[in-house]
């Protein structure tokens, strides 16, 4: 382990490191999944005055290959317990099988701060479950001829060791002790791309997500869709990066006065709701080095808590600022999550020696890659890409020979739970492919985000990039070819136009209908109190193709409840998938972050129309009142209102306007990724059944 400095600085940077991989052998990935507390070696510290180091205790994924007996992991090389996390990497055609064991400790109830509701009295108990983020399969829940689930996120599975959950008239799903068995089956149609997983029983996935539980899964390679050239070989995997963001504020050792209870004892402590003032959204001066953290700060004068001698670590793969070293004069794909509970990122590549913002091309979003036709005007790529990235120009050749149009950014904002593959070599200020100069690097950071009339967060540099190709480019053109899934997942055969597999022609439930032609379905993100701003919610309505309401589908903003489906519908005829239109209305000045389960989406333009070739799809989409690190991005919102008076034009809040393709069944969800919001209310459940024809 690398040693501290007080500030939080380190004496040596270390060498960037891959995430450990366990990789599917004959079509099946069959592992041993632990969630349990562990010592983070690459994190520790000095306290303000000297004594011994403080080492926080993360909360990780122990991962084996699954031994023929027992529900523990060999010691050895074949196990990781890593805070950083681990690859899962599947292909086309896969199973994944997990048997997750529920080692956590329990929690103490004053720290759950989010808002009660009926099913979250067992939470201290810290029960946890698995949801495999972004992959295109079946929510599927366990029958009495297969007792394993899909991904299926209403199960809570309880450590025994902290004792028997009481019974709840609101569960939030069914109740396992010990360990559940998860199989999941990759479709034979299932995009390339970047995907993570992570824990989701409402309640207390901030807290389990901050503390470090979440890895990636990969299905099928980056060289699947990403050329050099139109007859180059595929971009080759050693060139290719897997980067996951985590975050994780730890207290100093001693007393400390929370503001919103009695003073405690703290030695170390994670800090598992997390506090976007914990530092200072900008560095004070030299005395807080901000390489990968920040130092804490006392907040009491402004009614918040006193972080003295605390810090704040933003990680790679689990390493504070490591150094990136890139040799390959092809540069490298990288390819960036965000696995941080709630904090959100604007990402920049700064060239150190002139300070400007190095370009880089935009492969893939939220796990599909990209494709644009030739044709695109610059104004369109701004608008499908909304506030997640600022667009420029690609300096790149009329004469060059590519599939899809390339999409050239130099900013990145992520929200959790958003991923991004990006090419990224050394670039010249006006942004041509060159050989660098020696000694050159650069500064991958975090410029400070406010998001809206909400969070903070603050300013850091997360690595050190070396540009140190030395050798001649292999490839001929300045962009990567790109054979975008954006548009093969429409296609005929592709997995949002292909039959669904294992659906069969059943009657409906009762209450569950197709939407009508014309109709769309509208989802207000906001408050279920306008006076309270913790009180997270969701309200739902139905309109016509004439843009007027239907009355009996309204629902009031209301915070989550998992006895209630909120949306039904059945695929279409002959178990196709079918498409629906929604509107995304944001009713609060703080921004949010629509996710949904099982499914991807396309932005519907302001011509009301979507991009031809599939353009960008994705699986959240970022609800703000502004954008103000892309201008370009205009306010959406200008006040708290309710959907009443949104209607009555008493506020302006302009809908964004999506095209969501249901290629699934199942029961699951969709959500604010923002996980303080989620667990706060902000989700609804959606069931998605066959058709009956």
């Amino acid at each position: 382990m690398l040693a501290m400095l007080a500030c939080g600085g380190k004496t040596a940077l270390a060498a960037f490191a891959e995430p450990a991989v366990f990789a599917s052998e004959h079509g099946v990935l069959d592992i041993l999944m632990i969630a349990k507390p562990r010592p983070i070696p690459s994190i520790s510290f000095a306290p303000l005055g000297g004594g011994a180091a403080i080492n926080p205790i993360g909360w990780v994924y122990e991962i084996c290959r699954r031994p023929a007996t027992g529900d523990r992991c060999p010691p050895g090389t074949g196990t990781v317990a890593d805070y950083g996390g681990v690859r899962l990497a599947l292909q086309q055609g896969d199973t994944l099988k997990v048997r997750l064991v529920n080692q956590l400790p329990r929690v103490d109830p004053a720290k759950l701060t989010h808002a009660p509701d009926q099913g979250g009295a067992n939470l201290y108990l810290n029960p946890t479950n698995l949801h495999t983020h972004g992959l295109l399969v079946p929510a599927r829940a366990p029958t009495s001829a297969d007792p394993s689930f899909g991904d299926y996120i209403f199960v809570s599975v309880f450590n025994p060791a902290n004792g028997s959950p009481a019974s709840l008239t609101h569960e939030h799903g069914s109740i396992a002790m010990d360990a559940v068995d998860y199989r999941i089956d990759i479709p034979k149609n299932h995009p390339s791309g970047l995907y993570w997983f992570h824990p989701h029983v409402h309640g207390i996935a901030l807290n389990q997500v901050s503390s470090g539980l979440a890895g990636i899964i990969t299905i099928g390679n980056a060289g699947d869709y990403a050329r050099g050239d139109a007859v180059h070989a595929p971009f080759p995997e050693a060139q290719v990066r897997h980067l996951i963001l985590k975050d994780l504020q730890v207290l100093a050792g001693g007393t400390i006065q929370f503001h919103s209870g009695p003073a405690r004892v703290v030695d170390g402590e994670v800090l598992h709701q997390e506090d976007p003032d914990f530092c200072a959204q900008f560095p004070a001066g030299a005395s807080d080095v901000r390489r990968g953290s920040c130092s804490g700060t006392n907040n009491t004068g402004d009614g918040g808590n006193d972080y003295t001698g605390g810090r704040w670590f933003f990680t790679l793969n689990g390493e504070p600022y490591p150094t990136i070293r890139m040799t390959d004069p092809d540069g490298e794909i990288w390819r960036l999550i965000n696995a941080s509970g709630s904090l959100s990122y604007d990402l920049h590549l700064i060239n150190a020696s002139d300070g400007t913002p190095m370009i880089m091309q935009l492969l893939a979003v939220d796990g599909v890659s990209v494709h644009l036709p030739q044709n695109t005007p610059m104004t369109k790529m701004v608008e499908l890409t909304g506030a997640k990235f600022k667009v420029v120009d690609c300096p790149v050749p009329p004469s060059v020979d590519v599939r899809s149009l390339p999409i050239c950014v130099t900013e990145i904002v992520m929200m959790p739970g958003a991923r991004a593959e990006l090419w990224v070599t050394y670039r010249t200020s006006h942004g041509l492919v060159a050989s660098p100069p020696s000694g050159v690097t650069a500064s991958f950071k975090m410029v400070g985000l406010t998001m809206g009339s909400g969070d903070k967060w603050p300013a850091f540099d997360l690595a050190k990039v070396e540009f140190a190709q030395a050798a001649s480019r292999h490839l001929v053109n300045s962009a990567l070819d790109i054979q975008g899934d954006a548009m093969a997942a429409m296609q005929p055969a592709g997995i949002f136009r292909a039959p669904v597999p294992n659906a069969s022609a059943a009657p409906l439930p009762a209450g569950c209908k197709a939407l009508p032609n014309g109709h769309r379905r509208r989802i207000f993100f906001g408050l279920e109190d306008v006076a309270d701003d913790d009180t997270f919610a969701l309200g739902y309505e139905e309109v016509d193709e004439h843009g007027a309401v239907i009355p009996e589908t309204q629902r009031p903003m209301s915070r989550f409840d998992p006895s209630q489906n909120i949306i039904c519908l059945p695929l279409g005829p002959g178990q196709a998938p079918v498409r629906e239109t929604w509107e995304l209305v944001q009713l609060s000045t703080e921004n949010h972050n629509f996710h949904i389960h099982q499914t991807r989406f396309r932005i519907v333009d302001g011509s009301g129309q979507l991009s031809a070739g599939g353009g960008l799809i994705q699986d959240n989409i970022p609800l703000g009142v502004a954008a103000p690190h892309i201008p370009e991005v205009m306010e959406k919102q200008n006040g708290v209102c309710t959907p009443d008076q949104w209607r009555n034009g008493q506020c302006s809040s302009a809908p964004v306007v999506i095209d969501i393709p249901f290629a699934q069944f199942g029961e699951f969800v969709y959500h604010c990724h923002i996980l303080e919001h989620e667990d706060g209310g902000m989700m609804a459940k959606i069931r998605v059944v066959p058709s009956p024809y």
